[in-house]
């Protein structure tokens, strides 16, 4: 694909504020620019320049700082220029406006990160990590698609598809000059390249489930039959009151989420209806839905009392049972005891008190299995990458096996390699096909 206009778009969000951000990308930039700031005088690279905005009749209508970025050395890889005018949507509108008059068209989603990725700026893997840091929440996932956006995933990819150029030159090299099969000695250097792309490959493709969730944030639910204190708990959790408390069983009908930060991970806290067998129509629809977001969490808190030793059963839970002890403040020690004697790895609180909160905070971060430094690691965070690791892993396997399997032919053994090869430059975007990229590119917020 090749770009060959210009685009514009706001930078910043629809509404009112200090500052607004429009930016411009594509080879009318700059003439465009000097006309709206009734300016002949080239802009400086990499300078901001206190300009008058004017309109078609030449009336001025703000006062703003240009900056330009010259290609090849900006974000797009085209020339930039970034107006940052005062926060008013009209104003706003009104660049944009004009910038359309004078030959710029309208950004779709994504379009900039596009055109870098296009114009070799960025790979595909760092280009999805772009949309990872508009949109992470949570301290470690700032820290995560940072690593990812300057290169740290992308270079663990290309030393793989080094070690898979390896065996394929072993592969090739004697190719030319023997008829036969492989001789030992290049079968086992195969064999030792292979085997490397594969351990790194497979460490990769474990480590999605913990940066999907660092990415994503984490799903906590809590259940348990009615008036077990789930509500209480929420609030608590959340620190505001969010959900309504009542003794009156099946006041929670309909499940309440919040969202609420541990530990630097993003948790959707969920409260749902009591589960309990019920005839009423929208008390049945609040337990259905109950169940879902149960069957779909990454931790579900199993909460019940010392008179009631029940917990939720689901044979298709995704994640992990928590069970929580709670009215702890209302029965003694020995009554505790006993309580959490039939319960194994079950944590005591107080959901009317707080006593034990802390410690629960503690076990939903540990059921969670996220590692408590992240500096040093890198994860795949999108389902696609997930996917193409597992098709470049089943190559890798393949490959093996014909090489321990016995005389192998050059051509069989090429096409698996060639395979996994395939597969890591899809990752990184170097014969991703133009669909995939649309699709990937069209969830990105317009202006990046």
């Amino acid at each position: 694909m090749i770009f060959d206009d210009t685009i514009v778009a706001a930078a910043t969000p629809y509404g009112y504020g200090g500052i607004a951000v429009v930016r411009l990308s594509g080879k009318e930039t700059e003439s465009i620019t000097q006309n709206i700031c009734r300016r002949t005088a080239a802009f400086k690279d990499r300078r901001a320049t206190i300009v008058t905005l004017y309109s078609s009749n030449k009336e001025p209508f703000d006062n703003a700082v240009v900056t330009f970025y010259k290609h090849p050395n900006s974000y797009t890889g085209e020339d930039i220029v970034e107006f940052s005018c005062h926060g008013s949507p009209t104003i706003v509108e009104k660049i944009i406006e004009m910038s359309m008059n004078l030959g710029a068209r309208t950004a779709e989603p994504g379009e900039f990160t596009h055109r870098a990725f296009v114009n070799g700026k960025l790979d595909l893997v760092q280009a999805e990590s772009v949309a990872a840091v508009i949109h992470g929440q949570g301290e470690k996932s700032v820290q995560l698609n940072h690593r990812i956006l300057s290169g740290a995933l992308s270079k663990k990819f290309k030393d793989i598809k080094q070690y898979i150029i390896d065996a394929l030159s072993y592969v090739e090299f004697e190719l030319d000059v023997s008829e036969d099969n492989l001789i030992p000695d290049a079968v086992q250097r195969v064999q030792q390249k292979i085997s490397s792309a594969l351990k790194e490959m497979s460490h990769l493709a474990e480590s999605f489930r913990e940066g999907r969730l660092l990415n994503r944030g984490a799903s906590v639910v809590i259940t348990g039959p009615p008036n077990v204190g789930k509500s209480t708990l929420f609030n608590l959790l959340l620190n505001e009151n969010r959900a309504i408390v009542s003794a009156v069983p099946g006041t929670t009908r309909d499940v309440v989420d919040a969202s609420v930060i541990y530990g630097g991970i993003s948790i959707m806290l969920t409260d749902t209806a009591g589960i309990r067998s019920s005839d009423e129509e929208i008390e049945s629809e609040g337990i259905r839905r109950a169940k879902e977001k149960i069957k779909n969490a990454d931790v579900v808190l199993s909460l019940f009392d010392v008179s009631e030793h029940k917990l939720f059963k689901s044979n298709g839970l995704n994640g992990s049972l928590l069970p929580v002890l709670n009215k702890c403040d209302l029965y003694n020690q020995q009554q505790i005891n006993k309580a959490q004697g039939k319960i194994d790895g079950c944590v005591c609180v107080s959901a009317k008190t707080g006593a034990g909160i802390e410690n629960l905070k503690s076990s939903i971060k540990k059921n969670l299995c996220v590692s408590e430094n992240i500096s040093d690691t890198v994860f795949l965070i999108t389902q696609r990458q997930y996917d193409v690791t597992n098709n470049c892993i089943n190559a890798l396997n393949q490959t093996l096996r014909l090489l321990e399997s016995g005389p192998v032919g050059f051509e069989l053994l090429s096409v698996e390699i060639r395979e996994a090869l395939d597969a890591v430059d899809r990752i990184l975007g170097k014969t991703t096909s133009e669909d995939i990229l649309n699709n990937i590119f069209s969830n990105f917020c317009v202006g990046k």
